[in-house]
């Protein structure tokens, strides 16, 4: 069984390379019908916002099937 500091670190390493991804797939989308013109600075914020968000769900979610493999062993 592997340590679950080991697990810790890992979550914190993969959050921080998984989340600029994120950003640039959420690039793709056009949320300038969703926003008023010259909403481009809002559109950026809720970017990033989304990409932390959305780049720390997938780290858990992977890093939790890790563990519970982990746990199976």
């Amino acid at each position: 069984m592997i340590n679950s500091d080991i697990f810790l670190i890992l979550r914190v390493v993969l959050f921080f390379v998984a989340t600029p991804f994120v950003y640039k797939a959420l690039q793709s989308l056009d949320l300038s019908r969703i926003f008023k013109a010259n909403s481009g600075d809002q559109i950026r914020i809720i970017l990033m916002v989304l990409s932390i968000i959305l780049g720390y769900f997938f780290v858990d979610v992977l890093m939790s099937l890790f563990e519970h493999v982990n746990d199976l062993f």
